[in-house]
């Protein structure tokens, strides 16, 4: 018995840090030509409404609940953009910044909107969006800028 508690301990100290950290990925529709974008365009993205790509698409941006801890502090510390900014932004421009209830809303709403742009949990990805890079880095990879610690 006390070894399962032992076993029970050491599982939940060695995964907790793994449920607190959010790796963000920035997705878009696979059909955007757009590879990879800057934490200031970033931040430009999520201050600045009815932008376009350089192919003359509208942007549309999806993101899910900013008050999140771990979407807040990254929307925070990387795009310099507090979660009360993100919520005004989406309340008055709302055809070009969307908040949703989900990874999985965003990656459909970027799947069936070519000019739109999202950020999600990377292990929500599918094979229905592209992963941008962030300042040339991807997900996972040293000095990505949205990992979660």
């Amino acid at each position: 018995m006390h070894r399962v508690h032992s076993l029970c301990f050491a599982l939940v100290l060695f995964t907790a840090p793994l449920c607190m950290a959010r790796d963000l990925a920035v997705i878009v529709n696979r059909s955007n030509p757009t590879s990879t974008v800057t934490a200031a365009q970033l931040e430009k993205l999520l201050k600045t409404p009815a932008q376009s790509w350089p192919d003359g698409k509208r942007i549309r941006v999806f993101l899910t609940d900013p008050d999140s801890a771990n979407t807040g502090t990254i929307l925070q510390r990387v795009c310099k953009v507090k979660p009360e900014e993100i919520k005004s932004l989406a309340n008055t421009h709302t055809v070009d910044l969307q908040v949703v209830g989900s990874d999985e809303i965003v990656l459909q709403m970027v799947d069936s909107n070519p000019g739109s742009i999202g950020i999600v949990n990377v292990y929500a990805i599918n094979s229905h969006v592209k992963v941008l890079k962030v300042d040339e880095k991807l997900p996972m990879e040293p000095g990505y800028m949205l990992h979660g610690n």
